[in-house]
C-alpha cells in the first residue's frame, strides 16, 4: 500500500531523466526573476498601496509557458486527469471542511455573497494556484534534478525554493527588513513547506499539475 501511494508516473520519471544542467540553469534563472519581481511588487504596494500581484503572477506564468516546447514538460497534459482530479478534490473538500465550513458554521459565520465566492475562486485558482503550479512544481522543481541527481533532494530542494519564494514580497509589502521579517517566515514556513510535498505528490504520482492545482 505505501508503495503504490508514493509510485511515481513513469512519463514524470522519463521527464526528470530528460533534463540536462542546461535546464536547471534556466529554472534558476527564472527563479531569480521571481524574487526580484515579487520584491518591486511588494515594494510598490508598501509604497503607494496599489496590489501588482495579479499581473506579476500572470506574466511569470507565461514565461514557461512560452520557452518549453512541450506543455507536458510543465505539467499540463490530460494523463491521469480524472484520478488527479478525484483525488485532489477530496482532500481539498476534507481540508476545507475541517478548517473553514465546520468551524464557520459552529461561530455562526455568514456565508459570503456568490458574487464573491466566484471572484475568490477565479482569483485564487488562476493567478494563485496554476500560476505557482507552473511555476514550481511544473518548471522549476523536475529542472533541479540534473543538479542533485536524487528525485528526493530535488523535492526538497525545491521545496524550500518555493517557501523562500514567499519571503521577498511579504517582506516588502509590510515595510520590513530581512531581520524584522525572519520570524513570520519562520512561523509560515513549515506549513508552506508542508503544501509542497502534498502537491509535490499528487504531480509525480499523476503526472500531470491539474489536481495539485484544484488542490493548492
Amino acid at each position: 500500500m505505501k508503495a503504490k501511494l508514493f509510485r511515481a508516473d513513469p512519463h514524470y520519471l522519463d521527464m526528470l531523466h530528460s533534463f540536462t544542467v542546461h535546464d536547471t540553469l534556466m529554472a534558476l534563472g527564472y527563479y531569480l526573476v521571481i524574487l526580484i519581481v515579487y520584491y518591486c511588487a511588494g515594494s510598490i504596494m508598501a509604497r503607494t498601496g496599489k496590489y501588482y500581484g495579479v499581473f506579476a503572477n500572470i506574466a511569470l506564468m507565461l514565461i514557461p509557458v512560452m520557452i518549453c516546447r512541450k506543455m507536458s514538460s510543465i505539467g499540463l497534459c490530460k494523463r491521469n486527469l480524472k484520478r488527479s482530479l478525484l483525488v485532489s478534490g477530496m482532500i481539498g473538500i476534507l481540508f476545507l471542511l475541517i478548517s473553514t465550513i465546520i468551524p464557520g458554521i459552529s461561530s455562526g459565520a455568514k456565508l459570503l455573497p456568490l458574487k464573491k465566492i466566484a471572484s475568490n475562486v477565479i482569483y485564487f485558482f488562476v493567478v494563485i494556484a496554476l500560476s505557482e503550479e507552473i511555476s514550481f512544481r511544473g518548471f522549476i522543481q523536475p529542472r533541479l534534478y540534473p543538479l542533485v541527481k536524487r528525485e528526493w533532494l530535488a523535492v526538497l530542494f525545491g521545496g524550500l525554493l518555493f517557501v523562500f519564494m514567499h519571503y521577498p514580497c511579504q517582506m516588502a509589502a509590510r515595510g520590513m527588513t530581512a531581520a524584522q521579517y525572519w520570524p513570520q517566515f519562520i512561523a509560515s514556513a513549515p506549513f508552506q513547506f508542508f503544501w509542497h510535498l502534498v502537491f509535490t505528490t499528487l504531480y509525480r504520482r499523476y503526472g500531470n499539475i491539474y489536481g495539485s492545482t484544484v488542490l493548492h
